[in-house]
């Protein structure tokens, strides 16, 4: 199974990105690449994606910074990326993020997914004004395979 954390710090006040980032409308405009569009569907929300059409859900906790992201064709098979944002200071966030393999999904789609959260995360440095995206060496460049 492969797992991809990705950890961001942006020049913002944890309360800016958080709500940015918990309000599922938002989807299209941090999601690069991956969420085009978002549309309210028999009361769920459905965003056409990379993949082709999925069901979008979000649970966020102001209190704890968490937010979990849930995509998939249908709820039952849904990806879980969650998502925890810290304030370093009044004026930097860190914002965690882990991008976890679905069942039965390949490499190659997994590794094009990480692509698009790299993507997103370019995006969000530049629209907090600035910041870093730090990305974890491999498992297999610090000798653990």
């Amino acid at each position: 199974m492969n797992i991809h954390p990705l950890t961001i710090t942006v020049s913002a006040p944890r309360a800016a990105v958080f709500n940015f980032l918990a309000d599922i409308e938002n989807l299209p405009k941090w999601t690069a690449g991956w969420c085009e569009r978002l549309m309210l569907q028999r009361g769920r929300w459905w965003a056409l994606t990379a993949e082709g059409e999925q069901v979008v859900d979000m649970e966020t906790s102001a209190g704890t910074g968490v937010i979990d992201l849930r995509a998939g064709p249908s709820p039952d098979r849904f990806r879980h990326t969650p998502i925890r944002v810290v304030a370093l200071s009044t004026r930097r966030t860190l914002v965690s993020v882990i991008l976890i393999e679905g069942p039965d999904e390949t490499d190659e789609h997994f590794a094009r997914r990480r692509e698009l959260l790299q993507a997103a995360a370019d995006g969000l440095v530049k629209r907090f004004g600035g910041g870093e995206v730090h990305t974890p060496p491999a498992l297999a460049e610090l000798g653990l395979n």
